[in-house]
């Protein structure tokens, strides 16, 4: 039986639950410490009300995305709520990190001190060829890094002052343990250094980014989005490229990681996003709304997310418009028209494609 990052991640909690209770044992409080952690995940998927480990959005009432384990005093009151990855060694390099976004973002807006544990650095195995060469000297690996863009949101929903979204790396020792065991201590007014380590962890997650600009090098990232009237409608908007099929088919559903990319432009600031899916018509976005799929009802509801798609653009250039059209049904994982989208962000940051409101 393979050993799953799921696994892997809730033997490390039980592992650092058992230090924190040492910890505990002289001021007897271990006993008020409980671990909510289940081997079977569609536990994990109730509300924490429930019995769960999952938590609503405050303001469109959609369950957001469960998590691994919570700690809580005397069995209800949460304490700190954990989400666990090991994605960085298990070959997501990039964008796929993003489908964790809203796990710990859904504690932490509800006011408690959401965690995700993740290796910042890890190392893939790659495969190169066909299946023969499983075994050859072809199998190379690949270095994978924390997703920039998990980390900028949770820093903007820490600096909110409702609860805290945490990254800590899964090789930081005793990081996680500390935290927890101080958090107990504040929740019983003893002595603690639980705001210390907060701000130890903020500081850290704050230097791993340093001058990163999230989107900086995306092609789908429209820096200035215009009106009919060459009005500035936004700035930092992302254009999506999801299809009907990439919506709805078992095999391809790209919801999770496309509500994780609209959580990160949502808490980038205060003000109205747009999400503008250019290969949808208004057809196919009256077909999503009455389907009853999580991620895209968090969208349909959030009142600060204007959904848009391919009959709300207007372009200069109809060649352009037709290109557009053209790769409707096209599979863009085979081609990624990587031209193409780049003129469709030039196009966007230049007016020549602009918004009907």
């Amino acid at each position: 039986m393979a050993y799953t990052s799921d696994l892997r991640v809730k033997n490390y909690i039980k592992e650092v639950d058992r230090n924190i209770r040492q910890r505990l044992r002289k001021n007897q409080l271990d006993k008020r410490l409980f671990l909510r952690i289940f081997d079977e995940s569609k536990e994990d998927s109730k509300l924490w009300e429930e019995g769960g480990l999952s938590f609503k959005d405050p303001t469109t009432g959609i369950k957001l995305g469960s998590n691994d384990a919570g700690w809580a005093i005397d069995k209800t009151e949460p304490l700190v709520i954990v989400e666990g990855t090991c994605g960085t060694e298990r070959g997501q390099f990039g964008d796929g990190q993003l489908n964790r976004v809203s796990h710990s973002l859904g504690v932490a807006i509800n006011g408690y001190l959401g965690v995700t544990i993740v290796p910042f650095h890890g190392q893939s195995f790659i495969k190169k060829g066909t299946r023969k060469d499983i075994l050859s000297k072809k199998i190379n690996y690949n270095t994978a890094t924390l997703h920039k863009g998990l980390v900028t949101v949770a820093l903007n929903v820490s600096a909110l002052g409702k609860g805290k979204f945490l990254i800590i790396d899964l090789y930081e020792e005793n990081t996680l343990e500390m935290l927890v065991y101080y958090a107990v201590l504040k929740y019983f007014n003893l002595p603690n250094e639980l705001d210390k380590i907060v701000a130890s962890v903020i500081a850290k997650m704050t230097n791993y980014l340093k001058d990163y600009q999230f989107g900086a090098k995306s092609r789908q990232v429209i820096q200035t989005l215009y009106g009919p009237k060459n009005n500035i409608l936004a700035k930092n908007v992302r254009y999506y490229t999801q299809n009907l099929a990439a919506l709805t088919t078992s095999t391809k559903r790209d919801g999770h990681g496309l509500l994780g990319k609209n959580l990160i432009e949502l808490y980038a600031s205060e003000n109205t996003k747009y999400s503008i899916f250019i290969r949808l018509a208004k057809k196919d976005i009256d077909f999503l709304k009455r389907r009853n799929s999580k991620e895209l009802t968090f969208l349909f509801r959030n009142p600060r997310i204007k959904v848009k798609c391919f009959d709300d653009l207007i372009f200069e250039d109809s060649k352009l418009q037709d290109k557009v059209q053209k790769i409707k049904d096209k599979n863009l994982h085979l081609n990624t028209e990587k031209r193409l989208m780049k003129d469709i962000q030039t196009a966007f940051n230049t007016g020549k494609i602009k918004i009907k409101e």
